[in-house]
This record gives structure tokens, C-alpha cells and sequence, in this order.
């Protein structure tokens, strides 16, 4: 297939730079051949990438915050999206940084000051090169087939691919928040907040509560030493990173409405029973259950997985950590329901382990 026989405008590029008036060039010289998306953050970027998947990224090598080559490896890890050729376009002519571009997945690599013909050039080559791109993720999604499913795997691809050096940490934290809303749903104090809806989105929304970390430098977020105050304000700072990834996804789609559900539990997931957590400080049943219930399962996953700058506790351990934060960083009444879930949440440790 030529890139005559191509329908161009049907496929999507999406642009990430931070400058506004690069944002604009792009449009100019690309809308009328192709569907173009602008992302100026990480937040958007990862909204668009969500939304709609891109057949193709422009990416800036200098971005606030994450660069252009952690975005790489995240995209190279997430398997919604390694496939995805991405383009650098850039200023920074360091040989070593080209290199290393390429290294992590780079399909081309264009230097500031560029010609538009020219970058017009290397798109065609690369989609004749593709001979015809994959126009929706449903085609590589297997058996997914909902737009909730989608999205939710997606973003959980993105979050595990940043901060979760290939464990099952996001699918066992599903896992424990949907056995102990089930435990919870059971008792007279839970009985009427938790229904069957609850317990099943908090099983496949849990797994959303850390997207926001993607926005964290690779240097901090696997530092194997103790954080300085300013490496940890940029830790402090995910739930509210996360949210605001969420809500741009929203505004684009109103009708995803079990968003706002996730919304709660990524904003809310580190506040802390007795007032202490982050960051809003809420106390006690203020904080949203579905939060609560998350935060207990981290913890307990969190504590039993191994980290380059930790090693695991067993899980006994774990069990007595956890409901050691009774009424402190956790709801008393989840963790006295917890001693219900322990043959479960065992099953659960024993069978996903990494």
C-alpha cells in the first residue's frame, strides 16, 4: 500500500509539546492530511491517548517534569500503545540523546529548526512503512469490548508501566479492594453505601489509583534512598496529578460518567482516618469509601511487594501492619472487616504473585 492509496486524513497524529506556538505550527502544517491532537501536559497527553488512540506521536524531547525518553518507556511498556511509532522533534542535538531516543523506541528523529516538507516527508514514509495503521485499539484489545473496559486498561497500562517495574501490583490492588467491599457489603455498618455496582467498579477502578505518578521524574520515583522534601512534593503531589488526568478525559467524554468514581479513589486514596494524609487532610468518613477501601489495599499490597529501594514483608506481617493503622490511617470498621477477608486475600497473594 502507497501512501496514495492511504485515506491520510483519516489518520490521527497526536503532537506533545509544552510550547503553544509549536502546538500551533503543527496544526498548520498537518490538518488537512491528517487528524491532529495537541497536547501541551502529560495530563492531556495521556487524556488523548486514552481517548482515542493516535496512529502515530510527535513528541518534544524537553517536557517539565517527565522527559521525552521516560515517555518513551512508558509507552514502550504499555502494551496498548508500544506499538505506537512515535517521532522526536526537538532542539537537543546531543549525539548521546539521539542515541538514546532510538534506543528506547524512537521511530525517527527530527532537530529544531526543522523544514515541514520534510517532517511531512518522514510521516508519509513512516505510514508506508506501517502499511496501514491500526485504527483503533479495539483491534489489538483482545476480548475487551466496552468503552470502560478500554479506557481502564489502558490507563492501567500507562500506571503499571511507570511505577511498577513489571509486577501485578495495580491488578492485585483491584483484586484486594473488590474482596474487601464484598466482606464490607455484608456488615449492617456497610450494607446500604456498598452495592453490587460498588464492588464491582471498585475491583477494576482500583487499579487507576496511581496514573498521577506518571507526571513524577524517573529519578525521584525509583530513587533507592530516602527522599529529600522536594523529591517528596512531587510524590505528595500525584493524586492531585491523577485527577486532574481523569477529568480531562471527562470534559472530552461527559458520558463517562464512572470516571467520577475513579476520581474519588485517585484524589483520595492518601488521606488518612484521623486527618493526617494528603491532600486535602479530610477526616474520618469525609474521605470517600471507595478511597478508604483502596488505601487499605495498597498498603497491603504495597508492603508485600518487592521495590528496588525495599524488600517485601511476608504476609502475616502485612496483616498485623495494616490493621495496626486502625483509626489512624485507616476506617476502624474496614479493618475489622478485613480479618474476614484473610483465607481470600491469601488465595489472592499466593496466586498473582510476580
Amino acid at each position: 500500500m502507497t501512501i496514495s492509496q492511504i485515506d491520510t486524513f483519516g489518520l490521527h497524529i497526536l503532537c506533545i509539546d509544552d510550547s503553544k506556538s509549536q502546538l500551533l505550527l503543527y496544526r498548520s502544517q498537518l490538518e488537512g492530511m491528517f487528524t491532529v491532537t495537541c497536547a501541551e501536559t502529560y495530563e492531556e497527553a495521556i487524556a488523548c491517548l486514552t481517548a482515542a488512540r493516535p496512529d502515530l506521536i510527535i513528541l518534544d524531547m524537553t517536557m517539565p517534569h517527565v522527559s521525552g525518553l521516560e515517555f518513551l518507556d512508558i509507552l514502550r511498556f504499555s502494551p496498548s500503545y508500544a506499538h505506537i511509532p512515535v517521532i522526536i522533534v526537538s532542539g537537543n542535538n546531543e549525539p548521546s540523546d539521539v542515541k538514546a531516543a532510538f534506543i528506547r523506541g524512537a521511530a525517527d528523529y527530527v532537530r529544531k529548526p526543522y523544514d515541514s516538507e520534510e517532517l511531512q516527508l518522514r510521516i508519509n514514509r513512516l505510514f508506508q512503512l506501517m502499511a496501514g495503521p491500526q485504527k483503533t485499539v479495539k483491534e489489538t484489545a483482545g476480548t475487551l469490548s466496552s468503552a470502560q473496559e478500554l479506557l481502564i486498561k489502558s490507563l492501567s497500562d500507562i500506571a503499571s508501566a511507570r511505577d511498577n517495574e513489571n509486577t501485578h501490583h495495580l491488578e492485585r490492588i483491584g483484586l484486594y479492594a473488590g474482596e474487601l467491599a464484598s466482606a464490607a457489603a455484608k456488615t449492617q455498618r456497610f450494607r446500604i453505601e456498598i452495592s453490587t455496582d460498588f464492588i464491582e467498579k471498585i475491583g477494576s477502578m482500583a487499579r487507576l489509583h496511581d496514573i498521577g505518578k506518571v507526571n513524577i521524574p524517573d529519578h525521584v520515583l525509583h530513587k533507592n534512598e530516602a527522599l529529600t522534601d522536594r523529591e517528596f512534593a512531587y510524590i505528595r503531589k500525584h493524586p492531585v496529578d491523577g485527577a486532574r488526568t481523569v477529568d480531562t478525559i471527562r470534559q472530552s467524554f461527559p458520558e463517562y460518567s464512572f470516571l467520577d468514581f475513579a476520581h474519588d479513589i485517585i484524589l483520595y486514596h492518601h488521606e488518612h482516618w484521623d486527618g493526617t494524609g494528603y491532600p486535602e487532610q479530610l477526616v474520618g468518613a469525609a474521605i470517600p469509601l471507595s478511597a478508604r477501601i483502596t488505601a487499605i489495599a495498597d498498603m497491603f499490597d504495597s508492603v508485600t511487594t518487592r521495590r528496588i529501594y525495599k524488600e517485601a514483608i511476608s504476609f502475616d506481617d502485612a496483616v498485623l501492619l495494616v490493621a495496626a493503622g486502625r483509626g489512624t490511617a485507616f476506617d476502624p470498621d474496614l479493618i475489622d472487616v478485613l480479618k474476614f477477608c484473610r483465607v481470600h486475600f491469601k488465595e489472592i497473594y499466593d496466586k498473582n504473585r510476580d
